[in-house]
């Protein structure tokens, strides 16, 4: 197979804003760097086989401020490259992009289906939208750049040979699969609240369903209405905290928060629970879990030498029990990676996940 760079037939930097945004970890927050006054560092992002952060907050904070969360971003080159030689898109195709961003991967799919096929992306940010149809001007491509909400596809230019998402979903919107041919392509990274997502190719079949396998982990922006919000344990409910211990030791909490071990099938097997890991100092480290909506939280406490670790938890549910029992599962159904997964969506819109085939005797409805 040839590198990522002889996949990628559209040079990216003149999709690229001139303000882009980077970490800044002494607050934790997000800086602008303006090509007008450092280009040679604006050149040096473009340049990287990194991510851009090309808007914070939905556009709100403007240069020269913290940004606080990033709303959206210029993919990875090389994990552009993988997602275009999944998708196998050919020449003649018909093609849906949800997530237009820079337009610089509509460009490349352009590239891909030539005059005899057919692009159309979606862009939710109506001032993205605009900034990527005057790029793709510019750059001699034409795809039809709708704003609008990607989870409803768009059916006016339907049926799609091939459906991508460049940011992540939880549920796979009932559009994309009546908008796709029988026998067309889904492309898009899944997942749940728990940790990063797989990217995940399903097929569309007859009856409209869709079904296929998950694969490598990628770390997308959640679509806008998917979001995930966050929680922060008030000081006078860890006074109130149910307060046990843990026997995990430090090699199995890594494997319970790590995407290639046990995190991927946790996620599956617990909803709306997401961890966070903070390293406190040399010698402290928390690891939490949080569900916002029933305001539930979990809390282990690690410090170096003094095992068994604290564990507190609060709210009607007992994430940390919902997730060791999730764990226990997971080892006990001999450590399935990520990529043994697979999901099936039927008509009616259940999603159902499995292991190694659809019929397999480790399957469930999310």
């Amino acid at each position: 197979m040839t590198g990522w760079h002889e996949r990628l037939a559209v040079p990216r930097a003149p999709f690229i804003p001139s303000v882009v945004w980077v970490d800044d970890p002494a607050t934790d927050g997000f800086v602008s760097v303006s090509r007008d006054d450092d280009e040679t560092r604006w050149r040096e992002l473009v340049a990287a086989d990194e991510p851009i952060i090309t808007q914070v907050d939905d556009g709100t904070t403007t240069p020269g401020n913290l940004g606080l969360r990033p709303s959206s971003s210029c993919s990875q080159p090389s994990l552009v490259a993988a997602m275009l030689t999944a998708l196998e898109v050919h020449d003649g195709y018909r093609v849906l992009e949800i997530g237009t961003g820079t337009g610089w991967n509509a460009a490349l799919l352009s590239a891909r289906v030539g005059k005899r096929g057919h692009v159309v992306s979606v862009e939710v940010d109506p001032a993205l939208a605009e900034d990527a149809r005057r790029c793709l001007a510019d750059a001699g491509y034409a795809p039809l750049v709708v704003t609008g909400d990607g989870a409803e596809g768009y059916a006016p230019e339907a049926p799609y040979d091939r459906i991508t998402c460049t940011a992540s979903v939880r549920a796979i919107p009932r559009p994309w699969i009546d908008q796709t041919r029988p026998g067309g392509v889904i492309l898009t990274p899944w997942g749940t609240d728990y940790g990063d997502d797989a990217l995940t190719r399903l097929e569309v079949h007859e009856d409209r369903s869709a079904s296929g396998r998950c694969g490598i982990n990628v770390a997308f922006m959640r679509v806008r209405h998917q979001r995930r919000d966050f929680l922060e344990p008030a000081a006078d409910e860890l006074d109130i905290a149910e307060t046990t211990q843990t026997t995990r030791d430090g090699h199995e909490l890594f494997e319970m928060v790590t995407f290639t071990r046990a995190a991927f099938t946790i996620g599956l097997r617990v909803p709306s629970c997401y961890f966070t890991v903070e390293d406190l100092d040399h010698d402290h480290r928390r690891i939490e879990l949080h569900d916002v909506r029933s305001h539930s939280w979990s809390r282990v406490t690690l410090v170096r030498g003094q095992d068994p670790w604290t564990v507190h938890q609060y709210g009607p549910r007992r994430l940390w029990d919902e997730v060791d029992a999730a764990y226990i599962w997971w080892r006990d159904a001999g450590k399935p990676t990520p990529d043994r997964y697979g999901l099936t969506v039927t008509p009616d819109g259940t999603h159902t996940v499995w292991i190694d085939a659809p019929d397999s005797e480790h399957r469930w409805p999310l």
